[in-house]
């Protein structure tokens, strides 16, 4: 395989990686009533389905990273995506929704192996600005990919019951190991941890004890309040607020899915990855304060529109540069380091999901998303402090 064929592999095959959580736990929502129906279930043992593949996806990754560190990628992955191929296929005959939320759990551990080895992939294979492209990719296949499922999921239920959307996710598993077959592996034997299992799991603290690092988490982690704040909320804006029928509300959504990407696209255009996170945190901040604004006016829809598309643009130009300046501040333990990264924007989905429903809706995700960009911001300007004081420099 030539260097130009590796790289358009890998970029395939990396892209479809990242795509496999958002796909795991949101390419079903629709169907949760039909689900609930089918089991006889009530909707909050319906809804535990999405929450156990959550958890299975932020804690999966704490374990696989520093596992890929010391045993590779390519093992871990094909182990990985057979136990997916497994577990979404005991999800279709699952007999009671106790036993379906189960496997969901499984599901989502081994569906995390995916995300977390392809950040760790791109980090092995390379460095500078060819790594701030792979991760542009990945982080816009990350931001992309929860707005599209659950419109994905809606059109597949005109045409199949819930089994189906599974056996879709089936489908999508076998393609991944039958192209995961096919990788080689990124991390040489030497250039693996030498640490016992049990050891491997004390990289979390050597970790996070680089500041340089953790400066950066911070930046990786805190836009995912806004993400997930606004994934949780819109359809409710939309549908209830704005009235928009369930096709108006797609292609809003549609509409900022595709500002997400055009921002991680951008990301590398800047001049440099500081530079591009000083605008999209100052940017995050500007458009978060307009969304708020809109809402609580009831403004007209246009205006709300531009204003989410903005958030979602900055959104994206945050995480390729963040992700990259994160990894190379770790590369020695980039499986472990991807990882925790990985773990924690999941982690901040299950917290803030639930509170933008609490109360009235427009105050709440207002509030959400708002602390999400201060918080961002703060944590961009700290490292404009670390930078100035020599800590972290800024990368060309």
């Amino acid at each position: 395989m030539s260097g130009k064929q590796k790289f358009t592999f890998l970029m395939q095959l990396l892209g479809l990686l990242s795509a496999f959580g958002p796909f795991v736990t949101d390419l079903y929502l629709p169907a949760l009533p039909s689900l609930a129906d089918y089991f006889a279930a009530s909707p909050s043992m319906a809804q535990l389905s999405l929450t156990m593949s959550m958890l299975g996806l932020s804690v999966g990754q704490l374990f696989v990273g520093p596992l890929s560190d010391k045993y590779g990628r390519k093992k871990l992955l094909l182990v990985c995506l057979l136990l997916f191929v497994c577990g979404t296929a005991a999800c279709i005959v699952a007999p009671n929704i106790v036993t379906f939320n189960v496997f969901r759990l499984l599901q989502g551990m081994a569906a995390s192996g995916g995300i977390v080895i392809a950040r760790s992939i791109s980090a092995d294979s390379y460095r500078g600005p060819v790594l701030t492209k792979f991760l542009a990719m990945v982080s816009a296949v990350n931001g992309v990919a929860p707005i599209i499922a659950p419109v994905l999921g809606g059109f597949l239920l005109n045409f199949m019951s819930w089994k189906g959307t599974f056996a879709v996710l089936l489908l999508y598993g076998a393609l991944l190991l039958f192209m995961s077959g096919k990788f080689q592996e990124s991390l040489p034997v030497k250039r693996r941890s030498k640490k016992t299992v049990f050891a491997s799991f004390s990289l979390y603290a050597k970790v996070f004890k680089n500041r340089v690092y953790v400066s950066y988490f911070l930046v990786c982690t805190f836009p995912m309040i806004i993400l997930f704040g606004y994934i949780a909320s819109s359809p409710f804006i939309y549908q209830k607020i704005y009235g928009l029928s369930p096709v108006g509300f797609s292609l809003c959504f549609a509409l900022n899915a595709v500002f997400t990407a055009i921002g991680c696209a951008l990301s590398g255009k800047v001049g440099n990855e500081y530079k591009a996170l000083k605008i999209a945190g100052a940017g995050m901040f500007v458009f978060a304060i307009a969304v708020a604004a809109a809402l609580m006016t009831h403004a007209l829809l246009p205006i709300l529109q531009v204003a989410f598309m903005g958030l979602t643009f900055m959104f994206g130009m945050s995480q390729p540069p963040a992700n990259a300046l994160a990894l190379n501040a770790e590369r020695a333990n980039a499986g472990t380091a991807a990882a925790a990264i990985g773990a924690s924007g999941f982690l901040m989905g299950g917290i803030v999901s639930p509170l933008v429903g609490m109360g009235d809706i427009a105050t709440s995700v207002s509030i959400v998303l708002v602390v999400g960009a201060v918080l961002t911001l703060v944590s961009v300007l700290a490292i404009g402090s670390l930078c100035a004081k020599g800590i972290v420099s800024h990368s060309k």
